[in-house]
């Protein structure tokens, strides 16, 4: 009784054989009937994989292999057919009038095999999913962001670098959606910039919104009700001024108006003070009392599992001890803060997010790179920009106390790289990325790459004196040159992927600049000159925005201890005038005086405390011209909205550009694409009338929509929604929303009872929680920058769109 089921499977195992065989058996029948050996057999992809399954293209770590339809003759035998479930059908069960539309027929003709296939590369995700319904097996397609990943702030590697190089065409969105890294890619690459189509520029984009938010609106009237009278545009937070004289700081708090005169005593003068990344916390660096100290300046957003609330406690002295011997270099990143002690040669690396959790008990990372007048710069990946003693100090500590270059160092001290000639090394910045220090005879750069670093001396312009030096420097994210200081030569821009810099403010003798500040979000550089004169240029384009010459008490003092100094928050600059002995807070348009503080002593150094929302980077040493520099800044948006492929008219347009393109490099396919293109926009013109449909069971009152970011004006402006709310504002997106901005949108959501708050995958949900706990309203997440993972239902961008509705639907109707 045992060999009936061996029996079976032999038989099973023969019919198998028989049926392969058969197979094998016709295919050679058909090519000896009329088959040409010679012609390649390929079938048209169907729009229905492409537009149904995340290709394997779309994963930025691999080459997009063709995509190659299996031809019917070799198809799978039913026992090993693939499952049903990797085909996105109509999903879910509708009626028949709403039913989601059906899947694309596949394209009748067949693409000419006559070249290789198009190399192309997208941006984005969605947009790949596009070019592979429109370009099918003829193209090898490569998508520089992933499933899941925010395309805002993507960090190309050598990889991507290496595809774009070889590309036939980069595809992206356009609209300002990938200005923060498309254009260093692009020339990273030696890539021809008109290979790069931005596709939103044809599709009518929208604005986004510049007025301000209702729930904004809702917070001024309730300032008006409970009779709140502070100054328009006041930042929510506190100012601590350092007195180049004494050990003393003074406190101002922006919401009162009040002023705390000497209200900390630090040991000796204070010239150095600058405020962490988020904005809560500050350090004064006291180098003649070998101690440096931590504030938490009692003013932070803090979201709890029921509530999100704004802490404003009391700014204090905390007691994590910092001393050593001789702090001089502090340098505040996005995520680590660092103090070199020139006497020991020790530095400290400060977590802030670690400092947030173990406040006074927290104890800094403690290394040693030798004594000189040294700094750490910290780089992306938890690694740092270490200067190097000078091979001759122990010899003459006072001749040789310079450094000659530097170092990469990982958390464990271990020395990834090293960099020298750079002779008497003095002024330093980062922008995440690269490290870029100031030398006699030019800069020292130093870039950080996914699996190595480069580095490279950018010599002066021709014609520079021989003793040309540079000796402050500055950076920000989101800032691809640098601003570089020497009091003899001016004020120069220094371009690290070009390799080159260039005079932007001259010295004379009657003339020079004396301070430099990248603002807030290092949008703004601000200027003093030695006549007293303040400049705001944009720090993008140089572009002087405005200048005002009677703000300082004159002659300026232009030496270290009482040189004018800045701090910037938003919406605000802050100046200090030691000699008149007052604060200034000036607008940011004009730079018109809007408030002032008479201060004790010799106010000099400045620092805000506070709701900043975005990182704040400062360097200094204890020299005549270093100061602070912006630090952090992501990704931002121009004045138009890229998120247009929530209209599926709008990406019709699109989809039928990439068919036009594509036929323009490859002729003899033009009609295999603008017929994959048809096919598509049919499918886009079904998924419209089912998404109509669908929108129509939600009440027109109940039509509104508070979201992560301001990322669907195009679905509301074509299916009757309202955007009454984002969780982060539109026009900073990578801004921390202020406390005003939370409480408003709180106020709004309960004001008009609304059912949902809508997170997004590519978006942190950590405050969108809190905001729909601390109003009752229920929490959905969407996908709006990026595709689902390959496989899942909102893996291609039907898909997606799908998931999305059915979601909003669901929570509104």
């Amino acid at each position: 009784m045992y060999m009936i089921p061996n029996i079976n499977i032999r038989l099973r195992y023969l019919a198998q054989a028989l049926a392969v065989g058969l197979v094998l058996f016709g295919l050679a029948f058909l090519v000896a009937c009329g088959g040409d050996e010679d012609t390649e057999v390929t079938e048209a992809p169907s729009p229905t994989t492409a537009a149904t399954a995340a290709p394997a293209a779309v994963q930025p770590t691999q080459a997009a292999p063709a995509a190659t339809a299996m031809p019917a003759a070799t198809a799978m035998p039913a026992a090993t057919v693939a499952p049903a479930a990797t085909v996105a059908p109509a999903a879910t069960a509708m009626p028949a009038a709403t039913a989601a539309p059906a899947a694309t027929a596949a394209p009748t003709s067949t693409a000419a095999p006559s070249r290789p296939p198009l190399k192309v590369v997208t941006t984005s995700n969605i947009v790949a999913d596009w070019a592979e319904v429109v370009g099918g097996d003829r193209i090898e397609l490569f998508s520089l962001h992933s499933p899941g990943a925010d395309p805002h702030n993507l960090v190309p590697g050598a990889r991507d670098v290496a595809k774009v190089a070889e590309a036939d065409i980069v595809l992206s969105v356009g609209l300002g959606l990938e200005l923060d890294w498309l254009e260093d890619l692009i020339h990273n690459a030696s890539a021809d910039e008109s290979r790069v189509v931005a596709l939103g520029d044809g599709v009518d984009p929208l604005e986004f919104a510049e007025h301000m938010d209702e729930h904004d609106e809702h917070m001024d009237e309730h300032d008006e009700d409970e009779g709140h009278d502070e100054h328009e545009g006041m930042p929510i937070g506190r100012l601590l001024i350092g007195d180049g004289e004494r050990g003393k700081i003074s406190l101002i708090d922006l919401e009162l108006g009040a002023l705390g005169q000497d209200h900390f005593d630090v040991g000796s003068r204070a010239g150095r003070i600058y405020s962490t990344a988020s904005g809560r916390f500050a350090i004064a660096v006291s180098s003649d009392a070998n101690a440096a100290h931590l504030f938490d300046g009692g003013i932070y957003m803090e979201p709890h599992g029921d509530h999100f609330d704004l802490v404003e406690g009391n700014t204090r002295m905390m007691s994590v001890d910092l001393s050593g011997d001789r702090p001089v270099h502090m340098y505040v990143g996005d995520e680590w803060a660092t103090i070199y002690y020139d006497g020991s040669g020790d530095f400290l690396l400060i977590n802030e997010h670690e400092l947030e959790e173990a406040g006074d008990a927290y104890v800094p990372v403690k290394m040693n790179a030798g004594a000189h007048h040294g700094a750490v710069i910290p780089l992306e990946g938890d690694v740092f920009a270490v200067t190097i003693q000078h091979p001759d100090f122990a010899e003459n500590p006072e001749e040789y106390r310079l450094p000659i270059g530097a170092e990469i160092w990982d958390l464990d001290g271990n020395v990834l790289h090293r960099a020298e000639g750079c002779p008497d090394l003095h002024g330093d910045a980062g922008n995440g990325h690269v490290a870029v220090f100031g030398c006699t005879g030019g800069v020292l750069m130093i870039e950080f790459h996914d699996d190595h670093f480069d580095d490279a001396f950018i010599p002066a312009p021709a014609g520079s004196p021989d003793d040309f030096r540079l000796t402050s420097v500055w950076g920000a994210h989101g800032l691809h040159h640098f601003f570089a200081l020497g009091s003899a030569v001016g004020l120069y821009i220094v371009e690290p992927e070009d390799g080159v810099m260039e005079q932007f403010i001259p010295a004379t003798d009657d003339l020079r600049p004396i301070q430099v500040h990248l603002g807030y979000a290092g949008e703004n550089l601000f200027v003093v000159m030695s006549d007293g004169e303040v400049r705001m240029y944009d720090a993008h384009d140089g572009e002087m925005l405005a200048s005002r010459n009677d703000l300082l008490t004159t002659p300026v003092e232009t030496g270290f201890w009482a040189r004018p100094h800045l701090a910037t928050a938003p919406g605000a600059v802050f100046i200090t005038d030691s000699v008149g002995g007052h604060v200034m807070q000036l607008d940011l348009h004009d730079l018109e005086e809007v408030d002032h503080w008479d201060v004790a002593g010799t106010p000099t150094k400045i620092a805000f405390v506070g709701i900043l929302g975005e990182a704040e980077g400062h360097d200094d040493h204890d020299d005549d011209h270093d100061d602070e520099h912006a630090d952090e800044h992501g990704h931002h948006h121009g004045p138009l909205d890229p998120h247009f492929w929530f209209d599926p008219n709008r990406v019709k347009i699109a989809v039928n550009e990439i068919a036009t393109r594509l036929s323009a490099l490859d002729p003899e396919n033009s009609g295999y694409y603008s017929q994959n293109a048809a096919a598509y926009s049919a499918q886009l013109d079904d998924l419209h009338t089912w998404i109509e449909g669908e929108v129509q069971q939600i009440q027109p009152e109940r039509r509104l929509l508070v979201t992560s970011h301001d990322t669907f004006a195009y679905f509301a402006d074509v299916y009757g929604f309202e955007v009454i709310g984002a969780v982060i504002p539109s026009l900073a997106p990578d801004v921390e929303p202020s406390a005003e901005h939370i409480a408003g949108l709180v106020m709004v959501i309960r004001e008009h009872n609304v059912p949902a708050v809508f997170s997004e995958t590519t978006v942190s949900g950590k405050l969108p929680e809190a905001v729909a706990r601390e109003t009752g309203a229920g929490l959905f997440q969407l996908y709006a920058d990026s595709l689902g993972e390959r496989g899942s239902p909102a893996g291609t961008y039907l898909g997606m769109v799908r998931t999305n509705v059915e979601r909003i639907v669901s929570a509104l109707k």
